[in-house]
């Protein structure tokens, strides 16, 4: 599924209203939540063999992707979510990569290393690189495939989703982000 959609920004730069946001979440394919839930915690192993929970990311605007290293379409969102990392570091941003390799880190650890992305690697004590072997997370958010995204904001609340491959580097994707890293 590409996430390529016909609807075309009128020049948003900021959204200050809801119909702003609204555009851009259609712009970028992102179905919007009516009503805002917190995001279902978990705690899964990351690349380091360290216990990290979901609610360790409170206060910070999460960007939630289910990848695998052998789907293609995740593979080719990896780069414009390494661009995300790179603009947004330093901000209260994360993107936590849950990968569902049933190998788990035999396979990830590998792929993350030859790729050298490291949006995977935050510069706080967590690592955002999660692996999910069994699918027990995975299926707890009920994705059916990958790559998914949700958006969860600052208090751990869910805004979105979106299914299927993304261009996350995008102008409108930044400005969404940005958006949401600022919201109150």
């Amino acid at each position: 599924t590409g996430g390529n959609t016909t609807v075309k920004a009128k020049n948003i730069t900021m959204a200050n209203t809801p119909e702003q946001m609204d555009t851009l979440m259609s712009i970028m394919g992102v179905q919007r939540f009516k009503k805002k839930m917190t995001a279902p915690d978990f705690e899964l192993k990351n690349l380091n063999d360290k216990l990290v929970s979901l609610k360790d990311y409170r206060g910070k605007f999460v960007l939630l992707n289910f990848m695998a290293t052998w789907c293609h379409w995740c593979r080719k969102e990896m780069p414009h979510l390494q661009k995300l990392h790179n603009q947004f570091k330093d901000k209260d941003f994360v993107i936590i990569a849950v990968f569902s390799d049933r190998e788990g880190a035999k396979v990830v650890k590998p792929f993350i290393k030859k790729s050298g992305y490291t949006f995977t690697n935050n510069s706080d004590s967590y690592n955002s690189g999660l692996l999910d072997p069994t699918g027990r997370v995975t299926s707890m958010y009920r994705v059916t495939g990958t790559p998914t995204t949700y958006l969860i904001d600052k208090n751990g609340k869910m805004i979105g989703t979106a299914v299927g491959y993304r261009d996350w580097s995008q102008k409108n994707a930044i400005i969404l982000i940005e958006n949401l890293i600022n919201a109150k």
